[in-house]
């Protein structure tokens, strides 16, 4: 038989000791966004801010290829493994 002491103080808080995290997904689009923006800045760093520059006709192509390329791989992830979106 439980007596007072077993019980909370006041069961509607939640558990203090949880810890509310993102889902993966999350995770990896804020890497996503990290690595663009070093790529952009790491062009612009070595062309000197100059269109003309090879270099600088990947400054979008690149990461809206791993872009792409991250969403098919997620989906092909989520397919397998018999998740939803979150």
């Amino acid at each position: 038989m439980p007596t007072d002491k077993d019980q909370p103080a006041n069961p509607e808080q939640p558990n203090q000791t949880a810890r509310k995290t993102l889902p993966n997904g999350h995770y990896f689009k804020i890497m996503g966004y990290l690595l663009t923006a070093a790529w952009v800045g790491y062009i612009l760093a070595i062309s000197g801010g100059d269109t003309s520059h090879p270099m600088f006709d990947y400054i979008f192509v690149v990461p809206l290829a791993f872009w792409i390329g991250g969403m098919i791989v997620g989906k092909i992830l989520r397919a397998k493994s018999g998740a939803d979106r979150p």
